[in-house]
């Protein structure tokens, strides 16, 4: 909320000197870095002194107003709202958020606020550093810190480009900034946001499902999800007990917790069905894979939900040292390698789309559509190494 300059606390009203020998209107702003307040003043010294009066009336009303507005010397050419501290625009767009998007997409926007709050503060920025303090040497800065951050790839420095240009897009149409200080910074190039993940071996695939069965069935049942019926690990995460159907061989996918929020039924390989059978599903409202903070390996049913993230931690803390995948493998790969491996079985293209789901051409053909049953020829698919189950 914006909350107007106050006088004597933000700001010193003007006021006129008239000595004879220097007329000069004088004011004094606060420093929004230093808490001090900086004097500045204007001279009037020409014509009459009926003359100097009347423009020292004029010039006096002007400032007062523009500084109750919220202008400060400090700051030319600041906007109405431009007077706000940067930190309190950035609870305000999180606030606005939270009321337009879904839970998942809020949370990614707090998650590029919060980076890019901690870099301001550990550059000398403070709560009551005003949004116009912000410039382009800010955002060049920033953008600087992501590249020299071993830690963020290439794609990922696009992602935090393409938000910054939103977030600053949104400041400034509601008046905080005049300019979008993002516009005009390059993206990383194609080339290097290709994705370096690979499909798995047979091998690969059978030495993951052999451990995972006699060491943590329910997370085999995650891999499952991604290998055979191409769910995201997020759609995963949310799933619910009452989702999986043994009786129809299908996961329900609620347009809650659908990416692209359509609802869509897949379908569960007959060879699949034992690792479900496996499954507690005696409490259809509970997360079929449970949070359970403190027990990173504990996947079983729950009245939270695991999370993404802490699918991809078990992946890299327990299951690529044990299983010792190759150069390329993630916990992706399993969608990857399933498509192909569906797809060189001789399963339409259509059908391989409507499993995973996907919208555009350029991945799998036009959208299907939805249903509730069980595709007959994804259920006859057995792409489980010979062996494993």
């Amino acid at each position: 909320m914006y909350i107007a300059p106050r006088p004597h606390v933000d700001f010193k009203p003007p006021r006129l000197h008239d000595a004879s020998d220097c007329w000069y209107v004088f004011y004094s702003v606060k420093s929004p870095e230093t808490g001090k307040f900086k004097r500045f003043r204007v001279k009037v010294n020409r014509g009459t002194v009926k003359e100097r009066r009347a423009a020292a009336r004029e010039l006096i009303a002007s400032i007062s107003q523009k500084l109750q507005l919220g202008w400060s010397p400090l700051s030319e050419g600041l906007s109405q709202r431009g007077a706000v501290p940067a930190f309190e625009v950035f609870s305000q767009f999180e606030r606005v958020k939270e009321k337009e998007m879904e839970k998942q997409s809020i949370a990614s926007y707090k998650s590029f606020i919060r980076t890019f709050r901690r870099f301001l503060e550990e550059a000398g920025f403070s709560g009551r550093s005003l949004i116009t303090s912000l410039d382009r040497s800010v955002a060049g800065d920033f953008l600087d810190h992501l590249e020299a951050d071993s830690k963020i790839s290439a794609a990922t420095y696009n992602n935090y480009l393409s938000f910054m240009v939103t977030f600053f897009g949104w400041i400034q149409k509601r008046g905080y900034v005049r300019e979008n200080i993002f516009l005009g910074f390059e993206r990383k190039p194609k080339k290097l946001t290709k994705k370096k993940r690979r499909t798995m071996e047979d091998h690969e695939v059978g030495r993951l499902f052999s451990f995972l069965a006699e060491d943590n069935p329910e997370y085999l049942a995650i891999c499952v999800l991604c290998y055979c019926c191409f769910i995201r690990p997020k759609e995963i995460s949310l799933l619910r007990c009452r989702d999986i159907s043994l009786e129809t061989q299908t996961v329900h996918i609620s347009e809650d917790i659908a990416k692209n929020d359509n609802e869509s039924f897949r379908t569960i390989p007959t060879a699949a069905m034992p690792v479900f059978r496996r499954l507690d599903l005696s409490h259809p409202d509970w997360f079929l894979f449970g949070g359970h903070p403190g027990e990173s390996g504990n996947f079983s049913p729950g009245r939270t939900p695991t999370t993404n993230k802490k699918i991809g931690h078990y992946w890299s803390r327990v299951v690529e040292p044990r299983c010792r995948f190759g150069a390329g493998v993630s916990f992706y790969s399993l969608k990857d390698t399933g498509i192909t491996k569906t797809l060189s079985k001789g399963v339409s293209l259509n059908y391989v789309q409507q499993q995973a789901d996907h919208s555009s051409p350029s991945i799998t053909g036009v959208y299907v559509g939805k249903t509730a049953e069980a595709v007959a020829a994804l259920k006859g698919i057995d792409i489980f190494p010979k062996g494993d189950a």
